[in-house]
């Protein structure tokens, strides 16, 4: 009789949660548990393999764009779709008990939830103790600015820029991504994401060969950059949320960055973007977040903004969590 109700409690529960919900779920608690592992993570090995696919296969610079981006369309596959093959056929062979295993650890490998929120909180907790030196140095491993000569505002801006923007991509995205296509999206994209941080500038080496890592991280991150807008709308200020997204301003940097930060921006009351030095010269940027007159507070980012970025983005994943178990 216990073991009947113990097995009805069970049934219950798997009934009440689908298997996406579990997987997505055990995921985040992995992350939020362990974190991103240091030494040993995937990504540092596949690291190791774009560079390899990168010697071999790009052309000296005398070649032409036509050649330079085929190229880099030629290393592109070869970096990532040996990886997806072998995902797969690790599908095809596995029995489904350990298929929902290897999901849980491709989207956990994936996610960057608790990495987002340590490299926030180090920018966080000198600022509040007024170190404005060990923040400086906190900021500059996420941000690619000069960070020397940072005020404590600027600093705060910075953070808040990165964790708005980075919820989206290492968060928001690899979820939406394994909905749509299960763990094989999520490694799609992640392998895909990586390759645009490591190809995705306009140097002259790169501005040719890095172009499709470019473009293709910007076309699987179209939508999920469009549901994080109305997702931190949602979860702060709806109004200027939305509107923010809206400004032509928003287009700036990139057609997902943009609106992303000047949705957080908005959804926190506050003002991002404008001036920020970069490689020694001052950059003038786009003003992120509509001006709001009747706001009671400055729309300057403080310290305590950063610390509310952080909750924005928590408060999202628990929203995206939500839905997900309801829907899926």
């Amino acid at each position: 009789m216990i073991l009947s109700n113990s097995d009805s409690i069970f049934d219950s529960f798997f009934s009440v949660f689908s298997t996406t919900s579990l997987i997505l779920l055990a995921a985040l608690l992995l992350d939020r548990l362990l974190g991103e592992p240091k030494s040993w993570h995937p990504l540092i090995w596949f690291g190791r393999w774009v560079d390899l696919c990168k010697t071999y296969t790009k052309l000296p610079l005398d070649y032409d764009e036509k050649q330079q981006r085929s190229a880099g369309v030629l290393a592109w596959s070869l970096a990532v779709v040996p990886w997806l093959v072998m995902l797969m056929a690790l599908f095809w062979v596995l029995p489904n008990w350990l298929d929902n295993v290897l999901s849980t650890i491709v989207l956990y490998f994936a996610i960057g939830w608790q990495s987002l929120r340590e490299h926030a909180l180090a920018i966080f907790d000198p600022l509040e103790k007024h170190n404005i030196e060990d923040a400086r140095s906190a900021v500059s491993r996420i941000v690619s600015r000069d960070t020397e000569n940072l005020s404590e505002s600027d600093v705060a801006k910075a953070g808040i820029e990165s964790v708005l923007e980075n919820g989206s991509d290492a968060i928001f995205a690899p979820i939406f991504w394994f909905l749509i296509l299960g763990a094989p999206g999520v490694l799609l994209y992640r392998l895909a994401n990586t390759l645009d941080a490591m190809w995705g500038y306009k140097t002259d080496e790169l501005l040719h060969f890095g172009w499709f890592a470019a473009r293709f991280d910007d076309v699987l991150n179209y939508l999920p950059a469009r549901l994080v807008v109305y997702t931190y709308g949602a979860c702060g200020y709806w109004q200027g949320a939305i509107q923010s997204a809206r400004e032509p301003s928003a287009r700036w940097k990139s057609p997902n960055a943009g609106p992303v930060m000047a949705a957080g921006a908005g959804a926190l009351g506050i003002q991002l973007g404008g001036e920020a030095p970069y490689f020694g010269k001052m950059e003038t940027r786009p003003v992120l977040g509509v001006e709001n007159p009747n706001a009671e507070k400055s729309q300057t980012p403080s310290i305590q903004d950063l610390k509310l970025a952080i909750l924005l983005v928590d408060k999202s994943v628990y929203l995206w969590s939500l839905i997900i178990c309801l829907l899926f």
